[in-house]
């Protein structure tokens, strides 16, 4: 007979998988970041992975050269060099997109340009957009925390 120390520890852990799985979304947020001057570009975050890492991939930054210069203005880092911070977005975010490196990168900035807008002058110092899987359609990303993004 299982003792009650290993039912709670069987308990606990079917509600963290199921915890998890209720998270998982169908939807890319993209994230933004006001630092002292602008709303920068944070990253795009496919929803519908635990972790978010989905594919062992490597990130070459001589594939993204000509986005190089805008996304040193526009998507810094806050903290960590540059080319760090895109590796690790495109290592942990940018392996659950069906893009490989360029698209995915050159898709976020289209993206940001498109709707960097809508975020506040004053208030938060983080702003998401989020979008259905085509990211074309946007949704409601502030009332999902998991699943379906709502449209607006």
């Amino acid at each position: 007979m299982a003792s009650l120390r290993t039912l709670l520890v069987l308990a606990a852990l079917t509600f963290s998988v199921a915890t998890a799985q209720e998270w998982l979304g169908n939807y890319y947020k993209l994230q933004f970041l006001h630092d002292t001057q602008k709303w920068t570009l944070h990253g795009l975050w496919p929803q519908w992975s635990a972790d978010g890492y989905c594919r062992n991939v490597t990130f070459n930054e001589s594939a993204i050269a000509d986005l190089l210069p805008r996304m040193e203005v526009d998507w810094p880092s806050g903290e960590e060099p540059n080319q760090e911070f895109w590796a690790h977005e495109w290592q942990k975010h940018g392996s659950c997109t069906n893009m490989t490196e360029h698209p995915y990168f050159a898709t976020a900035l289209n993206l940001y340009d498109s709707y960097n807008h809508l975020c506040p002058d004053f208030g938060p110092s983080d702003c998401a957009v989020c979008f259905d899987q085509s990211l074309k359609t946007r949704c409601n990303c502030t009332e999902s925390g998991r699943g379906d993004c709502p449209p607006l």
